[in-house]
């Protein structure tokens, strides 16, 4: 049966989730309480199997021990950086040599998006100058004046890209980084809710998983 009326759900969750599609899904369960942890989602299941929250949003795909792993889909990230940032700093392109003298931005210290990227479309990584900026929204706004470029989520920044106050660094050169839901086995059946309503809100926002 779900959890009564006002139960306080504990989830550990990735910032960019929250400034994008996870609102819609907690929204559907209005009668519930959420404390939500902010954590990487290369990190977050670490605190499901430490017993601090009921459920993650994670990018592992394997399910923890005692627990089960719902794929939800891709959040798609953009290199981004302004057209005055991309004019000072990569006029001669954008390379591994050009990447390593630009301020680049990076959520913190768990945060390895950048790093991923670039050994994706460049075939190396490089360790650039960097801001840490710990906030979905702040990383687009430090993107858009020009303090660093950065991985941004595509819903956070159409706008900003349709407008051409942000560009990206490379043309059709996303990010797709999968979602998945991982929650206690044995609370399964009083979180079906929720894991619905995470399934909803993913079909409407995120890329299909694989």
């Amino acid at each position: 049966m779900p959890p009564a009326p006002r139960t306080r759900l504990r989830l550990a969750v990735n910032a960019d989730s929250l400034a994008t599609w996870l609102p819609a899904a907690l929204a559907e369960l209005p009668d519930h309480l959420f404390d939500l942890v902010i954590d990487d989602q290369d990190a977050a299941h670490d605190r499901l199997t430490r017993g601090e929250v009921l459920g993650a949003l994670t990018t592992r795909a394997n399910p923890l021990p005692g627990c089960d792993a719902v794929a939800l889909g891709n959040l798609r990230y953009i290199a981004t950086a302004s057209p005055g940032f991309m004019a000072d700093h990569f006029s001669a392109g954008v390379t591994a040599k050009s990447l390593g003298a630009a301020p680049m931005l990076r959520f913190d210290a768990k945060d390895r998006l950048q790093e991923k990227w670039m050994t994706r479309h460049l075939g190396r990584t490089v360790s650039p100058p960097c801001h840490m900026v710990p906030s979905s929204e702040g990383f687009v706004a430090a993107a858009r004046l020009g303090l660093g470029w950065g991985l941004n989520p595509e819903p956070l920044v159409a706008d900003a890209l349709t407008s051409g106050a942000l560009v990206p660094l490379l043309p059709d050169a996303a990010l797709d980084t999968p979602l998945y839901w991982q929650s206690s086995r044995v609370l399964g059946a009083a979180l079906t809710p929720l894991t619905r309503a995470l399934r909803r809100a993913a079909r409407q926002m995120l890329y299909p998983p694989a």
